[in-house]
């Protein structure tokens, strides 16, 4: 039997416009872990139903992400938004590095947790993951796609897309530590990488983890120019440049996890 409390709750939601968390997500083109985490932090309130489901009011999920209050989950907000709109408007072929970047920063909340970081450390690190590779619109897309080695020259315009999007993300307010990891995402432990040649704990750890989960990324997902690995190949690579690549202890929480 439905109880008057219950009879309420759908006569409220039969009346008024609500949502879903997945079809909030799909209305503001967001990831549904970014609705998720809104809502279990609190910062988004939401109709709980007879069956225990979460239902989001549209002017509740238009002032949750409207106010500006939240300078960090606006700037998360910004940034997933500007990454979709650069991603989506690159062309067919570019694509796909949307669902790259997005299967990077869920590895890289996931294993930021995994180590230890607070919520709010580890969502910054997850955003600095979806725009790691938001640089890439400036390099020419046939270079992007290329099978074989690259000229000398061609590297080179590769290896300008980490401070390329650190200057993108400059652009947003307080969005200074998501840039800072994005243009340090390609430096190795050793010193070898680039753009700056950073090493050991010069390199901020936010980058060198996503320096290990966009690895990982790369080498198990389908690409135009190449055949994806399986998951242990994937590993063994991973481990065979285990303090010159990578940072250690990171990719000791990271194997733990895929495992």
């Amino acid at each position: 039997m439905i109880s008057k409390r219950q009879e309420g709750i759908k006569d409220k939601t039969e009346r008024e416009l609500y949502f879903t968390p997945k079809q909030a997500a799909a209305y503001l083109n967001l990831s549904l872990s970014t609705i998720k985490n809104y809502i279990y932090a609190g910062k988004l309130k939401t109709l709980t139903t007879p069956g225990g489901h979460h239902r989001i009011n549209k002017a509740e999920l238009l002032a949750a992400m409207g106010d500006i209050s939240l300078t960090s989950d606006i700037d998360s907000f910004l940034i997933e938004r500007l990454c979709t709109a650069v991603f989506n408007g690159a062309g067919h072929a570019v694509r796909p590095l949307l669902s790259h970047s997005k299967a990077v920063s869920e590895m890289s909340y996931q294993l930021s947790i995994a180590m230890g970081f607070k919520e709010e450390e580890a969502l910054c690190i997850k955003m600095a993951g979806l725009a790691h590779d938001i640089g890439q619109i400036g390099v020419d897309r046939q270079i992007l796609l290329r099978m074989g080695v690259l000229t000398p020259g061609e590297y080179e315009q590769i290896k300008e897309h980490p401070l390329t999007g650190e200057r993108m993300l400059n652009s947003i307010k307080e969005s200074k530590v998501i840039a800072s990891i994005v243009g340090q995402h390609h430096e190795k432990i050793d010193g070898s990488g680039y753009p700056m040649g950073l090493n050991g704990n010069k390199i901020q750890m936010g980058a060198r983890i996503i320096s290990i989960t966009e690895a990982y990324d790369a080498m198990v997902s389908a690409h135009s120019y190449k055949n994806p690995v399986s998951k242990d190949m994937a590993i063994a690579e991973l481990m065979q440049n285990r303090g010159s690549q990578f940072d250690g202890d990171a990719l000791e929480v990271f194997i733990k996890i895929l495992r």
